[in-house]
């Protein structure tokens, strides 16, 4: 028995309505998300009346059972759409090049979180160069998935891995169900854009195929324009669901203070930033950029509420260093490029004019 067109987000159902998203938004069949089963369609039908009953549409029956996209099996031509107010309608439209079942040019593709294996149907016709696997990763925006790990599992159980460069091709396949599983870590970022000593702020973890329960180091890096790249911190922690969440609160202890002694010792000053690096089940990634807020601001008001302008300012620098200056009309300054520690301020209100 041929193998039946897989269908997917957007295909049309027998009472003209379509298959609504999300589907499964890692597995990409022609070009659009797969559709499996629950999924929902619409349906713009009525079934006539007075008034007229109007069709709702409701799940998606797949019987795509030897293939299966985010842990469900997935949905081909043919298989029953729910109708609410009137009798069922079925799916009429998917993609000519993926067959399910018996025949097929091939497919799969990734699932979400721990649910990552998929098996893909390869038949082709006579030739045996014909069968094949076409099968892209991407994320949730839709970016090409890289730096992973896939693993395939052939029809004679043969296993092979290889890092994952946002798609899976292969030809000259044997007839039989190909299962390819994913190990990914899909999103690493800090929660915030900037911290000051004393802030605390979150890593965010995504992964895809690795267990929940699975350990993982954070390692959190002091970088600079200047100097080389200095781990500061090491936190041990383990995957929930598909989700690693750690927060860090940025502190002045003795691991900064030594990395920043050899700092002034080279001499000049540099704004430091942070980044962390996650490690889960051999799986690597690295954060984007957090970066300190290397600046102070000072604001000076009388008993009255009023701004003290043009008072003059010195700032007692945790490097040792000493700045000065005055007040702007507003009783307000600024100062850049501040290293992280404690800045003691004092304030000569004689060169006020208020």
């Amino acid at each position: 028995m041929p193998g039946k067109p897989a269908a997917r987000v957007g295909d049309q159902t027998a009472h003209g309505g379509v298959i609504m998203p999300p589907g499964v938004p890692m597995v990409l069949i022609g070009g659009q998300p797969a559709a499996k089963m629950n999924d929902m369609h619409t349906c713009p039908m009525q079934t006539p009346g007075t008034p007229p009953i109007p069709h709702v549409g409701g799940q998606i029956i797949a019987t795509g059972v030897s293939v299966l996209v985010g842990g469900q099996p997935i949905a081909v031509v043919g298989d029953t759409a729910i109708c609410s107010g009137g009798p069922p309608a079925t799916i009429v439209a998917g993609c000519p090049t993926v067959l399910v079942g018996s025949g097929g040019g091939g497919g799969g593709g990734g699932g979400t979180g721990g649910e990552t294996a998929v098996k893909a149907e390869s038949r082709g016709g006579e030739a045996e160069e014909t069968h094949k696997l076409d099968v892209k990763f991407v994320d949730k925006g839709g970016n090409p998935i890289t730096g992973a790990e896939y693993s395939i599992k052939s029809p004679d159980g043969d296993k092979s891995k290889a890092p994952l460069a946002g798609q899976v091709k292969k030809t000259g396949l044997k007839e039989g169900n190909y299962e390819i599983s994913l190990k990914a870590i899909t999103k690493a970022e800090w929660s915030e854009k900037e911290v000051a000593v004393g802030d605390s702020v979150k890593m965010l973890v995504e992964t895809a195929g690795i267990k929940s329960g699975t350990k993982v180091t954070l390692e959190i890096f002091v970088r600079d324009a200047n100097f080389a790249d200095k781990p500061l911190e090491t936190i041990e922690t383990k995957v929930s669901g598909d989700k690693i969440e750690e927060e860090w609160e940025f502190q002045i202890g003795d691991g900064y203070l030594k990395i920043q002694d050899e700092k002034d010792q080279r001499g000049g000053y540099s704004s430091p930033s942070f980044y962390f690096r996650v490690t889960a089940d051999g799986i690597i990634a690295r954060s984007g950029i957090l970066d300190y807020k290397d600046y102070i601001e000072l604001e000076l008001k009388d008993e009255d509420n009023k701004p003290v302008k043009g008072a003059g300012y010195k700032l007692f620098l945790p490097n040792g260093g000493i700045r000065e200056g005055t007040l702007d009309d507003n009783g307000y300054a600024k100062e850049e490029k501040i290293p992280p520690g404690q800045v003691k301020v004092s304030f000569d209100i004689k060169e006020s004019s208020r």
